[in-house]
């Protein structure tokens, strides 16, 4: 384990498609929505097997602070760092980059999601060693993932092949979410993977990167640096940001973006339908979590955090899902649409 190799896991989703078991004040990653652990504690023991534990960071609204001491016992203090308000990714790694730096410039960090599930830890852990090391190289390193079907979820990474294994490739350009006939084209012509969300750089190139590529954002990084130390400027400063992903502000510009091909399964659980997937299903092929009964009932999915019972009978491709916040009953296949009914009850809430 390398001493001057950091991990950051990005805490601060709001985890909306898991809706009405993941709400704003417990969203998704520290919940167990895949395996008997939270998804955040499943993060932080997967990067524990190559970066130590003094050297992994969680950045999140401070509200989490709980829920992430909760998921991870004993995590310290100090190594949590509290957003002073949500401005998505490229301001918060922003905030991460400057103060990690502090702890050693010269150091080379990995940026992972907390809500992801990666299968293999082995390769995974091998994988990310060798990225790390191959951020000295004045870059930005990220995963792609083979695409498995032509999914328009995701967004894709358009790489220039290389006739040699296990290298890392140029990346020619980001694709944002296609439609199915362009994802399908992806599928065909082989150089495009899914878009990871993982990110591994030297924290000093990152700084020159965002003044070369992102002025916006190079000059808000200036001004929060120089305001570091006065906690009430750096919030105001913080809050007055545009908010904006990394992808948009850097990435989709950037000519240092180099990938690797991921050997590892990877899901970024990203709706219910991933719940219905992942689980181990029962002989009707049902996923059934909690005080569950099923008749006649097939290729379902059937939750229930309540204590009285939730009874199904004759459904089929259906998910039930009963929590204390509300109930949602939805066709498998339309899990997805699950933001319209947050947009919904925040128009009512308004």
């Amino acid at each position: 384990m390398k001493s001057n190799h950091f991990a950051l896991i990005m805490a601060g989703g709001q985890g909306t498609r898991f809706w009405p078991w993941s709400t704003a004040d417990m969203p998704k990653q520290f919940l167990a929505v895949v395996g008997g652990q939270p998804l955040i504690t499943q993060t932080y023991r997967r990067l524990r097997k190559f970066i130590p534990a003094k050297n992994i960071f969680v950045i999140a609204d401070k509200k989490y602070l709980p829920a992430v001491r909760r998921c991870l016992p004993g995590f310290a203090r100090r190594n949590f760092i509290a957003e002073p308000a949500p401005r998505n990714t490229a301001p918060a790694l922003i905030q991460a980059n400057i103060r990690l730096s502090r702890l050693d410039p010269s150091a080379n960090l990995l940026v992972v999601p907390a809500d992801h599930y990666i299968a293999d830890e082995k390769t995974f852990a091998g994988q990310l060693t060798a990225a790390l090391a191959h951020a000295e190289n004045r870059c930005v390193v990220t995963a792609g993932i083979k695409p498995s079907e032509p999914h328009t979820g995701y967004g894709y990474i358009h790489f220039i092949e290389s006739k040699h294994k296990g290298q890392f490739y140029p990346i020619k350009q980001f694709k944002e979410k296609p439609d199915h006939k362009t994802a399908s084209e992806y599928l065909e012509k082989g150089n495009f993977y899914w878009n990871s969300g993982m990110f591994i750089y030297k924290m000093a190139f990152f700084k020159e990167f965002l003044k070369k590529y992102s002025p916006y954002y190079g000059k808000q990084y200036a001004k929060l640096e120089k305001s570091y130390r006065q906690p009430g400027q750096f919030a105001r400063i913080y809050k007055a940001i545009t908010p904006e992903s990394i992808d948009y502000a850097l990435m989709e510009k950037l000519q240092e973006a180099v990938m690797f091909k991921a050997e590892f399964s990877w899901n970024d659980v990203g709706s219910w339908s991933s719940v219905y997937e992942m689980n181990e299903k029962d002989p009707q092929n049902n996923v059934r979590r909690g005080r569950t009964i099923a008749i006649d009932t097939r290729d379902s999915l059937l939750f229930s955090g309540e204590k009285k019972p939730l009874a199904v009978i004759g459904l089929e491709r259906i998910a039930v899902i009963n929590t204390g916040t509300g109930i949602l009953v939805a066709p498998i296949d339309k899990l997805q649409q699950v933001k319209r009914v947050i947009d919904i009850l925040k128009k009512e809430k308004k």
